[in-house]
């Protein structure tokens, strides 16, 4: 059985995926047309909003710092929620996660040190009226921490989880120039050019270091509890959780 979000397709969008279909611990799989994750959709074109819409899109949750931002895309009737995940000039945070910010070796540190971040940007999705589009830049390491916090708290095997995460990595790296990236040897904030693509064996490379950590990650870091902690409550976590698993919650 597959473990592959399923790929839906607006016109221009990068990235982007289904989290429906994912594996569920008990049996089933999550349900379609819950939460999609891209890089960003600054190219979506108005076909591709409008088969968003007729998909059933009404929220989009952007990940990503108000410096990476440029004009609004979005149609108006989709609301656009902007829930950074870190401060991008917070020293502390770049000593700590900037060599590390494509690896889930990051994620603990900046989920505990900007608890109020994630819990925003884990409300927008719990609360929308309707389906609703995660994103950062390129769709792989904020939208995978993210998603994958979601992932958990609804369920999905740990299995399910680092398909989805490969998944995005992978179409990240075919998407490059993702605005910003964080050079450790200067300590800036420089751009992502585009014509730096990754090799195959790079990549596999690459994920063969992260699986490991992610698993690791899905197996230590508790969910429920940091979640509770940060201010997503039991009725929060319960719509979450029941809409990707198709039911009620």
């Amino acid at each position: 059985m597959s473990t592959t979000p399923s790929a839906p397709g607006w016109e221009g969008a990068r990235n982007l995926a289904d989290l429906g279909g994912l594996p569920l611990t008990g049996g089933g799989r999550t349900a379609h047309g819950v939460v999609w994750a891209s890089g960003a959709p600054d190219e979506i074109t108005d076909q591709g909003w409008a088969d968003a819409r007729a998909a059933g899109l009404r929220r989009v949750v952007d990940l990503r710092n108000a410096v990476e931002r440029e004009q609004a895309v979005a149609p108006e009737d989709v609301e656009v929620v902007h829930a950074p995940t870190e401060d991008p000039y917070d020293e502390e945070f770049l000593t700590e996660c900037g060599p590390w910010l494509d690896h889930p070796r990051s994620w603990t540190p900046n989920l505990e040190r900007y608890p109020d971040k994630i819990a925003r940007a884990v409300l927008a999705v719990a609360e929308a009226d309707g389906g609703v589009l995660l994103h950062c830049a390129g769709g792989r390491d904020r939208t995978g921490m993210v998603g994958s916090l979601l992932l958990v708290l609804a369920g999905v095997d740990v299995e399910g989880v680092v398909a989805n995460y490969e998944r995005g990595f992978r179409g990240a790296a075919e998407h490059r120039g993702h605005t910003l990236a964080y050079d450790t040897s200067s300590g800036q904030w420089t751009p992502d050019l585009p014509d730096e693509a990754w090799e195959a064996d790079e990549l596999d490379h690459a994920l063969a270091d992260r699986r490991p950590a992610l698993r690791e990650w899905c197996a230590t870091f508790d969910v429920v509890g940091y979640l509770d902690a940060a201010g997503v409550g039991p009725d929060a976590r319960r719509r979450l959780a029941g809409r990707l698993r198709g039911s009620d919650g």
